[in-house]
């Protein structure tokens, strides 16, 4: 008579477990890829925020010349906080990420197979899960308060957007539309 498979053994004598546990190290390397990502464009906005600080002068002279239009020092102020509150964001995004990534390289994937409960596994445990979500929504915070700053920018070298400068409102509305609408909604839903 052939040998049938049954719920505790396949069909090909391998235990179901083996199975699980090659999906576990493939979601394994797809978690570790997407920190690694994650990792890389807090990185690079992080060097962006560096950029908008060198643009941080009290002296800075905006191009139009009427003096209603010139930046503040309130402004230049809020773009030093804007860009140090998207550092901070970005490193603990980046640290959170690195911290996980290292838990996950360290522990072993037969650990989170739990053979006494049968075919039920879990992928992403809570602790891990939550560990995700914290990186995720500092990053996004993050590119709120660059957002921000860059929007202070192009107000301190062009004119502020009270003045009416058509140049000043096309730009932060270009900015603000293509940066946080549509770059946001990729980053987080894809």
């Amino acid at each position: 008579m052939a040998d049938r498979g049954t719920a505790n053994q396949p069909l090909n004598n391998e235990p179901w477990w083996k199975e699980k546990l090659e999906e576990l190290e493939n979601f394994k390397k797809v978690q570790l890829s997407a920190l690694e990502d994650l990792v890389s464009v807090n990185s690079l906005f992080t060097i962006a925020i560096f950029l908008g600080l060198s643009f941080a002068s009290p002296t800075q002279q905006s191009l139009d010349n009427r003096p209603e239009c010139a930046p503040g020092v309130n402004m230049g102020k809020r773009l030093v906080m804007y860009e140090v509150v998207s550092f901070a964001c970005f490193l603990l995004s980046s640290l959170v990420a690195k911290s996980l990534k290292l838990f996950i390289n360290f522990q072993n994937t037969k650990d989170d197979l739990d053979i006494s409960r049968g075919n039920e596994y879990q992928a992403i445990k809570p602790g891990r899960g939550f560990m995700i979500l914290l990186s995720v929504l500092a990053s996004t915070l993050g590119v709120v308060f660059l957002t921000l700053s860059m929007v202070d920018v192009v107000q301190i070298k062009i004119g502020k957007m009270s003045c009416g400068i058509h140049e000043t409102q096309a730009a932060v509305v270009s900015l603000s539309t293509i940066w946080l609408s549509l770059s946001s909604f990729i980053y987080l839903l894809l």
